[in-house]
């Protein structure tokens, strides 16, 4: 076992800066990164030169990293196999290090570590893999320009098929690269249509950040991505890609934040998404209101059965430590109290991306099929 154990695993959004000398003007550095020890274990090292004080910031734990050499820093992290945000402090300031993964989260460009061995579903195979697409078109309801990615299978261009869509929002502070990097869906789709555990579909995630116009304050206001999803977004893809059209070819579904954006979406057009995905997630929404708002669920409300009979999912799901698990529990009661059908599953873990990988990776083998799921 080397000191790379697990470095394949390592899911990045660089390049490695090489570490020859450019110039005569730049020192030869040592390796930096990730690494593991002959037993497993995962440790950090850097090369800081002339740094009096270097820390690292991983949840709420803090870990002091000591200078072993001249320059150069390390410290042993004693983290289980998953996913971890993290914040680098070099003598009290907080940087973006180019030798750790780069993802956005927290509402700006931040390092992320992935202790392997990473979920199975997750990893980079030799199979055939689809392509991440990124798209830019203008919308009535922002006003600007906005964007969106998308994924497609293996074959999509060569096979000339129509696909169904799901699309798939990121949480608070993220964006609509989140669920290519921290999420790796890539990769798990690959891996499912390999193993054909799913069925062929198209992914498209969008910024999900929005805000009412001229707020100076930039306040999220979640309903607004309603608007956008289906007069702008679900309009272009479709006009753009080679999609199957109808209710019982779309999904929607999102994490946190992204929850209440799916089920906002998918309660206030029954018309448009059969597919409904939850994770750590919210049927009513809890941002940008004064009170809890459930607007858009009165329509399920009043007709439940109709909902249930063209709901072919509705998918619920959070992890046990999730802080937000309380809320969970409540929205049950009010699935109970109106006789919602759903699928319902709880994770250990809390609100990161540990679960949300899981939440998708029990999703997306439901999606499309032709039996309801409940």
């Amino acid at each position: 076992m080397t000191e790379n154990l697990f470095l394949q695993d390592q899911a990045v959004s660089f390049h490695r800066p090489y570490p020859a000398s450019l110039t005569a003007l730049h020192e030869k550095q040592p390796e930096q990164g990730i690494f593991y020890r002959q037993d497993g274990t995962p440790f950090l090292k850097f090369w800081m030169k002339n740094a009096c004080d270097i820390k690292i910031v991983i949840g709420q734990d803090t870990y002091i990293l000591l200078e072993v050499e001249r320059n150069l820093w390390e410290v042993t992290l004693p983290l289980e196999p998953g996913f971890y945000y993290a914040a680098l402090y070099v003598d009290s300031v907080e940087i973006v290090s180019p030798y750790l993964p780069i993802g956005y989260g927290h509402s700006r460009p931040c390092n992320y570590l992935e202790i392997g061995p990473v979920m199975e579903g997750c990893r980079l195979r030799n199979i055939p893999h689809g392509s991440i697409r990124h798209e830019y078109f203008y919308s009535e309801v922002t006003g600007q320009t906005e964007s969106c990615l998308v994924y497609a299978p293996p074959g999509y261009d060569r096979d000339q098929l129509r696909l169904p869509v799901l699309y798939l929002q990121h949480g608070f502070g993220e964006n609509e690269g989140s669920w290519v990097w921290q999420g790796r869906i890539g990769w798990m789709m690959d891996n499912f249509l390999f193993e054909k555990k799913v069925m062929p579909m198209l992914i498209v995630m969008a910024d999900g950040m929005m805000s009412e116009d001229g707020d100076p304050e930039k306040k999220i206001i979640p309903s607004r991505f309603t608007e956008f999803l289906t007069q702008d977004l679900m309009p272009y893809v479709e006009a753009r890609y080679r999609v199957l059209t109808g209710r019982e070819n779309c999904a929607v579904a999102g994490l946190s934040m992204g929850s209440m954006q799916a089920a906002m979406a998918a309660f206030s057009y029954p018309e448009k998404f059969a597919w409904i995905g939850l994770f750590s997630g919210f049927l009513r929404n809890y941002i940008g209101v004064e009170e809890i708002a459930d607007s858009h669920l009165m329509q399920a409300f009043a007709d439940v059965e109709a909902f249930n009979q063209n709901t072919r999912l509705l998918f619920r799901a959070m992890g046990r430590e999730d802080s937000f698990f309380s809320w969970f529990m409540q929205e049950d009661q009010l699935c109970e109290d109106y006789g919602f059908k759903q699928v319902r599953r709880v994770y250990e873990g809390g609100h990161d991306w540990n679960v949300w990988r899981k939440c998708a990776a029990e999703f997306l083998p439901m999606l499309f099929r032709t039996q309801e799921m409940r």
